[in-house]
């Protein structure tokens, strides 16, 4: 009767499954990415202030998106997978140190000029490319090393 007050059992640990389209479904994150980028570029060009910003908040949402899931789904996969490979978890930690860096630049850069009373002037527009060169460097280190290291 009161059978919810026993202790419950022990869970078993949790260990991620491999899924075979997630790969697949990050190079369409960055494609995305990438859209949205040349979207927010071409409103600053044409002077369209306010669909920059639109553009600006959409863009942190989905690289919020991404990385929860790459961390959720990648990162947790690969550390389980190489738990008994130091050398290999060595490098999934740089990744997904390097990656923490990169997101916390990227959303404080989004967050400040999504704001509607701060100006996208030519600090903004310098920082801007900085933070998209970034983003570029990393796409392509982790579509054409990091993900090679998530296998079945």
């Amino acid at each position: 009767m009161f059978g919810f007050f026993k202790k419950e059992k022990k869970k078993k640990n949790h260990v991620p499954k491999y899924d075979a389209k997630l790969i697949k479904k990050f190079h369409k994150d960055h494609e995305k990415l990438v859209t949205q980028i040349g979207i927010i570029k071409s409103n600053i060009e044409a002077h369209k202030i306010e669909k920059a910003k639109e553009g600006l908040k959409k863009l942190k949402m989905s690289i919020l998106g991404h990385f929860m899931e790459e961390d959720i789904k990648l990162y947790w996969y690969l550390k389980n997978y190489y738990k008994e490979n130091d050398s290999m978890m060595e490098i999934v930690f740089m990744y997904e140190d390097s990656i923490k860096k990169v997101q916390k630049t990227a959303i404080s850069f989004l967050d400040k000029y999504s704001a509607e009373h701060v100006a996208l002037d030519t600090v903004f527009k310098k920082q801007f490319d900085e933070i998209v060169d970034v983003l570029a460097t990393r796409i392509e280190t982790e579509e054409n090393n990091l993900y090679t290291l998530y296998v079945k």
